[in-house]
């Protein structure tokens, strides 16, 4: 009988262990009929069969709870909040609610439970009941609602990111809790003091000049916005006709007017204070024209998309065209003297040109098989070009149109395409560009060696295609690195201490900068210009 009483004890054990193995996926309170059948045999080799009592076993109740964060990570402004929508499930047996309660928080930052009325996961204006515990949840019932966090309201230096926990506790076993957290990097806002959506939407950069902040659409219109004062924001005035064409380009001024270049091989010229077509130069009919126009000693230079310059007199009459220089020509021309220009192309070299006829004195190598897409800056205090190429070399050349002498001063690998221009420092004889890794880049111009602290890779940024723009407001010492990525963030960064920046983040609202901004001088009340891809110019405040 030995035997028998181990089969018994067996399957009490096997029993037990398989009502605690289940019981949370069966409702609390399920009855279960339980009967074993034992077969043995005994020492005489004789075997039996006996069958036992019926025994009805009740599931208890076993409390447990899932939560769900459908965004863990935002980005916010100090003072500002953020609603994380989140699920909670009961996940025992038995009908159960929970607790709600936050582990200890960084100093004046705040975090509430809120009910998500309409379980849409987005916080609307209605949604405003404050609760420290869900209602009660049968077995399997999902509840919504937010963890809505607001920052401390000091400013912070650069990007400061914080853990913030949460505990989601069952009332039935306070032994069941989830324990959650969500994160917030705040840093300090850079918000635009106007914003106007253009018409046709913007494929160019934006122009200022006489007060107007000047771009081309997409439908071949141009638009002038006054950039500051009582009508900042407002329309200066538009072209009452289309010019044809869609405009991919940076419109040039020169005194009073404007060269707008089309995408159908044209250069209008336009009035700077009332919006009237003044002219036009057919440049080669169907060829876009995406670098700007510039004049030198009164002669007009244009780089079309068929790889040839083109020059033009004041009356409209062609002096002379330029080789072919690979299939495009997206660099706009550095000429800052009078008898020669410098300009990337698009076979991958910089070239230095001739004025009067157009032809190529000295070229270099930037970027072999690949378009140089960067417009040269050229230094005349010390006659040194700046240019960097797709292959992410960036070059220090003489500009000097002399082809006997060695025209490299040096060169510095970005490790990523460099696909905007370089901007100069003169004060402090640092060059800055932009790649396509989401990095800037500071050089020191007398010898290609970087800025202490840099490169740097502002959080969340995407490629940055366009110029930086470094800028020292009237009275302060101190630049600021103005430059977008295609991702819709605009960034004012400290250039002398970079970890301290400003953001301003239009990527949910489906913007891009992909071109460069522009300022409208150095006052307190100046602004910086941008334009996003999705047809809006902002203006952003000089820090």
């Amino acid at each position: 009988m030995r035997t028998c009483r181990y089969v018994w004890l067996f399957l009490a054990v096997c029993c037990a262990l398989s009502i605690n193995a289940f019981a949370q996926m069966t409702p609390a309170g399920t009855q279960i009929q339980l009967q074993a059948t034992a077969t043995y045999t005994d020492s005489n080799g004789n075997t039996y069969t006996s069958v036992s009592n019926t025994v009805t076993l009740t599931v208890a109740q076993v409390a447990d709870v899932q939560v769900t964060l459908a965004v863990q990570n935002a980005t916010l402004n100090p003072g500002s909040s953020y609603h994380f929508p989140a699920t909670v499930k009961n996940t025992g047996n038995g009908d159960d609610y929970y607790q709600l309660s936050t582990g200890t928080l960084p100093a004046g930052w705040s975090v509430a439970f809120v009910e998500d009325t309409n379980g849409n996961g987005q916080r609307d204006s209605n949604e405003n009941t404050v609760i420290s515990r869900t209602p009660t949840l049968r077995m399997g019932e999902e509840y919504k609602l937010f963890v809505s966090v607001t920052a401390a309201p000091e400013p912070v230096t650069g990007s400061s990111v914080y853990e913030l926990p949460f505990r989601v506790t069952s009332n039935f076993d306070n032994q069941k809790f989830a324990l959650r957290s969500v994160s917030a990097d705040v840093v300090n806002p850079f918000s635009p003091l106007w914003t106007v959506s253009v018409p046709g939407g913007v494929q160019g950069d934006v122009t200022v000049a006489g007060g107007k902040a000047v771009v081309g659409s997409g439908s071949g219109q141009l638009y002038a916005y006054w950039v500051k004062g009582q009508s900042a924001g407002t329309t200066a005035w538009d072209t009452p006709v289309t010019l044809g064409a869609a405009m991919p380009g940076r419109v040039s001024a020169r005194g009073s007017t404007l060269f707008v270049p089309t995408a159908d091989g044209r250069v209008q010229l336009v009035d700077l204070h009332s919006g009237g077509v003044l002219g036009t130069r057919t440049v080669a009919s169907g060829v876009s024209i995406v670098a700007s126009p510039v004049m030198q000693n009164g002669i007009l230079f244009v780089p079309a998309q068929d790889g040839r310059i083109r020059a033009f007199d004041a009356n409209g009459m062609l002096l002379a065209v330029s080789n072919q220089w690979g299939n495009e020509f997206s660099s706009t021309p550095s000429a800052p003297g009078t008898t020669h220009l410098w300009a990337g192309t698009g076979d991958g070299f910089v070239v230095c040109f001739r004025s009067s006829d157009l032809q190529g004195v000295w070229a270099e190598m930037v970027s072999p098989g690949q378009p140089v897409t960067s417009s040269p800056w050229i230094d005349l205090s010390t006659n040194t070009l700046f240019i960097g190429g797709q292959n992410g070399l960036f070059f220090a050349m003489n500009a000097t149109p002399d082809p006997t002498v060695p025209h490299v001063h040096w060169m510095y690998d970005a490790g990523a395409a460099i696909v905007g221009s370089p901007f100069f420092d003169w004060v402090a004889k640092v060059v800055y560009f932009g790649t396509v890794d989401g990095k800037v880049h500071a050089v020191k111009a007398a010898d290609g060696t970087p800025r202490s602290g840099y490169p740097i890779q502002p959080r969340d940024a995407g490629r940055f295609l366009g110029m930086p723009i470094v800028v020292r407001k009237s009275g302060s010492s101190t630049p600021y690195i103005y430059i977008g990525s295609d991702n819709g963030r605009f960034y004012a960064i400290n250039a002398d201490n970079p970890q301290e920046f400003y953001l301003y983040d239009g990527s949910n609202a489906g913007e891009s900068f992909v071109r460069s901004p522009s300022i409208s001088g150095l006052s307190a009340d100046d602004v910086v210009v941008a334009a996003s891809a999705n047809g809006k110019v902002l203006a952003f405040p000089l820090k």
